[in-house]
């Protein structure tokens, strides 16, 4: 399989961090790609002023965690079946988060938007992957898989700018 080209505009990804940030995963690693949230979660180094809340599938149990971060922004990343490309990315604010077909998860997540909103005001933004399965007992597909570790890798350009590739300087 080969991995579509990483469709995500920098000056969006460094508007969706600016200020101080929670990034919020919301997928199940038993659904086959749901597992790219947690992938991500667990690739992307937080800083002073970002920070990464692996919320499995309930996001509703962590408002009080997010809220009381005080963000300016709110990212959400999840697999979502929008009809694309698999591993296509869409980037949506959070009046279009009920234009993706969440099925059981879009309540959820506009319970979390509104309430981190009222509550801090902070800018909300939505990261959907395309799935190719959301079968329980499947695992996360190589295509998918390579796109959630892209991403994570532009977000952590975005948080701490670009890093040599080469090996690490010798400790002494």
């Amino acid at each position: 399989m080969t991995c579509p080209e990483l469709m995500l505009d920098q000056d969006i990804l460094h508007r969706m961090l600016a200020g101080r940030t929670v990034l919020v995963c919301v997928g199940n690693e038993w659904r086959g790609d749901e597992a790219v949230a947690p992938l991500v979660a667990g690739l992307i180094e937080p800083s002073n002023r970002v920070s990464v809340v692996n919320c499995g599938e309930t996001p509703e149990n962590y408002l009080g965690v997010i809220a009381s971060s005080k963000p300016d922004s709110l990212v959400i990343i999840s697999a979502v079946d929008f009809g694309g490309a698999v591993g296509e990315l869409r980037v949506v604010g959070r009046r279009e988060i009920g234009a993706f077909e969440l099925a059981t998860l879009a309540p959820r997540l506009l319970i979390l938007t509104d309430y981190v909103e009222a509550e801090t005001a902070a800018a909300t933004w939505f990261i959907g992957i395309q799935p190719a399965s959301l079968e329980f007992g499947t695992p996360l597909g190589a295509t998918v898989a390579e796109v959630g570790r892209e991403l994570a890798g532009a977000i952590n350009e975005a948080i701490w700018g670009p890093r040599s590739r080469g090996p690490a300087p010798p400790r002494g």
